[in-house]
């Protein structure tokens, strides 16, 4: 259960760096330059990333493991591909690449993509999934019932990042990300303490927004389930676990550094967690978003388009589930 608690945290203040609003004028002028970006009539991006898991055995020994990954991208208005590949350095892992793409109301990835994580767990992939003699599988994504413009347009306003902060964590949340501004230079620097801290905020600050979450981004989380994650996260237990977690996670650090100028963008993110018992996870990865001229994307031809509720039927295992499909041709 301490585990379950530490890594939560961990995720919780990982993310929390990338999206969380803030009111200080340094996190003002932060979401000022990210709504400049999001104006660009077309964006190329690349990612460069480097992962190690060091897990410590109780005998003394050690379980390591190593996986980079890179991607390439590239948005045009409400079209976007991305295509990631992972290495494995040892060669012990096999994990397919991603290739995806949307068109503004659905995404779709690459099946084989599927089903190579499935044999990554030692299972085969689910019969549903095999059946599919399309490449791609498309999710509808407005069948959610999320406004994705809706959310996107946000971004592109002035204070887009503060507002969809506020669609998170609530509008009286006391959240902000404790940047260092050097001009067009911002800079994120946490250690153990900082970040269950933050985290600790975001948690309460989300559990306490949890009704207007799951009415705004259609969860389908019960009441029931809503009241209870709300008393967990406002009872004295919970405050009373923080001292416990900064303790397991001592010496960790997080630290982000983002760049921006008139036609170009670049992030350098390292995560170097300290987890008691457990071992270390570190994590790089550098970022660049370059301002582009508006080209064409090719889509994939061989497609099968569900909805989110069919997709999930389709990765039951050894499902007998036959979804009727046709291949739709999506070019654009």
């Amino acid at each position: 259960m301490k585990m379950k608690k530490t890594l939560a945290f961990i995720m919780t203040a990982a993310l929390t760096v990338g999206t969380m609003a803030g009111c200080s004028q340094a996190t003002l002028n932060y979401a000022q330059e990210l709504s400049n970006t999001a104006k660009w009539e077309a964006t190329t991006s690349s990612i460069d990333g480097d992962l190690n898991i060091n897990v410590k055995g109780k005998d003394g020994t050690e379980t390591k493991q190593e996986i980079k990954f890179a991607a390439t991208g590239y948005t045009a208005k409400d079209k976007s591909y991305v295509d990631m590949t992972f290495t494995d350095p040892a060669g012990k892992l096999n994990i397919p690449e991603l290739k995806a793409y949307s068109d503004g109301t659905t995404s779709y990835i690459n099946k084989s993509f599927y089903q190579g994580i499935s044999s990554l767990t030692g299972q085969s992939a689910p019969t549903g999934l095999n059946n599919i003699t399309q490449e791609y599988i498309g999710i509808d994504t407005q069948a959610s019932g999320v406004d994705a413009t809706k959310i996107k347009s946000l971004m592109t306003q002035p204070d887009g990042m503060v507002e969809f902060g506020k669609m998170i964590f609530g509008g009286n949340a006391d959240l902000d990300l404790p940047f260092v501004q050097n001009g067009r230079e911002y800079t994120i620097n946490l250690d153990a303490d900082k970040t269950v801290d933050l985290a600790a905020k975001a948690l309460k600050a989300t559990a306490n927004n949890l009704d207007n979450l799951n009415s705004t981004f259609k969860l389908g989380l019960p009441a029931e389930s809503i009241t209870q994650m709300k008393t967990a996260a406002n009872s004295p237990e919970f405050d009373k676990s923080l001292p416990e977690i900064k303790a397991s996670l001592a010496g960790t650090t997080i630290n982000s550094k983002e760049v921006f100028t008139d036609n170009d963008y670049s992030s350098d993110f390292n995560m170097n967690l300290q987890i008691k018992d457990f071992g270390t996870i570190a994590l790089t990865m550098k970022t660049t978003d370059t301002k582009s001229d508006v080209k064409g994307i090719t889509f994939p031809t061989s497609t099968l388009k569900v909805s989110q509720e069919e997709f999930n039927k389709l990765m039951v295992p050894a499902t007998n589930t036959t979804i009727a499909s046709s291949t739709n041709v999506v070019s654009k």
